[in-house]
């Protein structure tokens, strides 16, 4: 196996256990499962990336990660709405510069981000298996 399919299954495995974690905290804890359901996207994102032989920095902003993939590439249309997750890589976990947290964010709206990453996940999944195996000779 090589070292790039093993980073991708990596983000895929970080990526379902972000999710199964946000899941269980999106009633008691929905700041938290907003900033899960943001790194599960990042995860998934970043496994499309390596996937396609795109390095990409340390940001989080997922927007400017989907502009990073080739301009024909599948997946750009299946992450840019993504975007929309990344405030939550810092607004739910830091007061703001006057001290006032940030309301939490909607729970319905977040159990409807865990289908959305739970459907994504696999279809991304299955995406680079596909990938993987037809780039084999």
């Amino acid at each position: 196996m090589s070292v790039q399919r093993r980073r991708i299954d990596a983000f895929l495995r970080l990526a379902e256990e972000e999710l199964q974690a946000g899941r269980q905290l999106v009633r008691q804890s929905p700041r938290q499962a907003a900033y899960l359901m943001q790194q599960c996207a990042e995860k998934i994102t970043r496994a499309i990336l390596t996937g396609a032989g795109v390095k990409y920095g340390t940001g989080h902003n997922l927007g400017q990660m989907a502009e990073a993939l080739p301009a024909n590439h599948p997946w750009i249309d299946k992450i840019l709405p993504l975007d929309e997750l990344s405030p939550a890589a810092t607004r739910y976990r830091y007061p703001s510069t006057e001290g006032r947290l940030f309301e939490p964010p909607d729970t319905e709206h977040l159990q409807q981000n865990v289908e959305e990453l739970a459907d994504l996940l696999k279809e991304a999944s299955s995406f680079l298996a596909q990938a993987d195996s037809s780039s084999r000779p």
